[in-house]
């Protein structure tokens, strides 16, 4: 099962057990799973892991391979498996690209962490999903625009960052790029 792990910025998790430290490309095995207590915990949308690290540049995502036993939390998209293969780490439009994945291919799924409705501003990355989704941020901001319909389906996507191809700071941006005046009030 393909899903995303957080770390803290030296690749160490410290929650359940204490701190385990881990390397990316390797494989960690665990006797049992259980999601609110054992086993390698992650999560199959990538923004959920937010719930559990600090949503900044410091924490790392990797994707990891949940293999072996998995169980799922069922309040979030949380699991625990007993054997986890490491990928590389994830870059903030990798991250917000994986994010918008989950979304289009998920669009009933109502409980997304980090999403800001119709319009948003934040730094280091900023996904909005509305009607006309307007986003800013700081320089090197990740944004993500999502439309959808009136039945939340997803209609387009796109992907700009903050400070490239005419993207300004402190500006709100629509789905195709282009500035929006009124989205500032």
């Amino acid at each position: 099962m393909r899903a995303f792990k957080a770390f803290n910025k030296n690749m160490t998790c410290t929650l359940g057990k204490g701190s385990y430290q881990y390397q990316e490309g390797r494989t960690y095995r665990e006797d049992e799973a259980q999601a609110h207590s054992t086993g390698f915990h992650c999560a199959s949308y990538i923004l959920d892991c937010y719930r559990y690290y600090a949503k900044s540049k410091d924490t790392v995502i990797c994707p990891v391979e949940a293999l072996g036993d998995i169980d799922e939390d069922g309040s979030d998209t949380k699991i625990s498996c007993t054997v986890m293969k490491i990928g590389k780490r994830l870059t903030a439009e990798q991250i917000v690209f994986e994010a918008m994945r989950y979304m289009k291919s998920h669009p009933k799924y109502s409980d997304l962490a980090n999403v800001h409705k119709d319009k948003g501003s934040d730094s280091f990355f900023c996904i909005v999903r509305g009607k006309d989704p307007a986003a800013s941020g700081t320089k090197g901001t990740v944004l993500g625009l999502i439309r959808e319909n009136s039945r939340h389906n997803i209609t387009g996507l796109a992907i700009y960052k903050v400070g490239c191809d005419g993207i300004q700071p402190g500006r709100y941006y629509n789905l195709e790029g282009k500035e929006v005046e009124d989205a500032q009030s």
